[in-house]
């Protein structure tokens, strides 16, 4: 177990997803709903012959029932939102940092550049992480519910007998509901998990990108090749021809310095 739980914690850093049950686990969580279920239809045939007692109850797991439907709608909304988010996560990687890796001159700035290419292709790996659990998490789902043939009563039983029954009926549908929503509130950590990966490796990679852009010269990557390397200088001007003969001498230009009066004594 602790070897499995530290690969988990490796993809939670990597990729995040929602950890799968293992067979046995998988088995267990079915024999515990469906233990729940039976007891639950057991109880409820023990309860006393008194109207007012059982209608209490079926009040009691109907409220339940809708608390766990609103359970439902909370977790989806918030997975709505992950998806608004992850894309206004994505453009700010796309969009801004990858702009800043280019143009990058010596290996200090290269590595700066790699790092921040290593950094926007993890950026965009915890955005899908969310974007994936949010849809797992908003896909369709077998919710039981209640039929028709529920809450009608059954010919010839008697009115406390049928609210047992419904008492019954809404005490499994609480236990299934419960474990549709458990498997979406896992989803939602995954997306939550995702996103908090995403929040510190931008953090990290903006802190690059600004280093970048304070440090990055001014000039013209290509002017200041030219200017210091003078093998591409000799390669550009290319062979150079024999020396030409000498041409005729210029005319000499006389220089006349003009004598000033002296001054006079005092």
């Amino acid at each position: 177990m602790g070897l499995r739980r530290l690969i988990w914690l490796l993809i939670d850093l990597i990729f995040p997803v929602a950890t799968p049950f293992t067979e046995q686990e998988a088995k267990r969580e079915q024999e515990l709903a469906e233990q729940e279920k039976q007891e639950c239809e057991t109880k409820a045939a023990a309860l006393p012959d008194d109207t007012t007692v059982v209608t209490a109850y079926l009040s009691q797991c109907t409220a339940l029932l809708s608390a766990e439907d609103e359970r439902r709608r909370s977790v989806e909304g918030r997975l709505t939102s992950i998806l608004g988010l992850s894309s206004i996560a994505g453009t700010i990687v796309f969009g801004g940092i990858l702009a800043q890796a280019s143009g990058t001159l010596g290996w200090q700035k290269a590595f700066l550049r790699d790092a921040m290419a290593v950094g926007a292709l993890y950026l965009a790996l915890q955005i899908c992480s969310a974007i994936l659990a949010a849809i797992r998490g908003l896909g369709r789902r077998g919710y039981s519910s209640v039929a028709a043939s529920n809450i009608l009563p059954v010919p010839k039983a008697t009115s406390l007998d049928h609210l047992r029954t419904q008492v019954a009926n809404y005490a499994k549908l609480l236990v299934d509901h419960r474990l549709q929503n458990n498997e979406k509130v896992s989803h939602m950590a995954t997306a939550h998990r995702a996103m908090t990966n995403f929040f510190v490796a931008l953090v990290i990679v903006a802190c690059l990108g600004s280093y970048f852009a304070f440090t990055a010269s001014p000039t013209n990557n290509l002017i200041q090749t030219l200017k210091t390397n003078h093998e591409l200088n000799d390669l550009l001007r290319g062979p150079q021809g024999p020396k030409g003969d000498p041409g005729p001498p210029g005319p000499r230009r006389e220089v006349t310095v003009k004598q000033l009066p002296p001054k006079p004594a005092k």
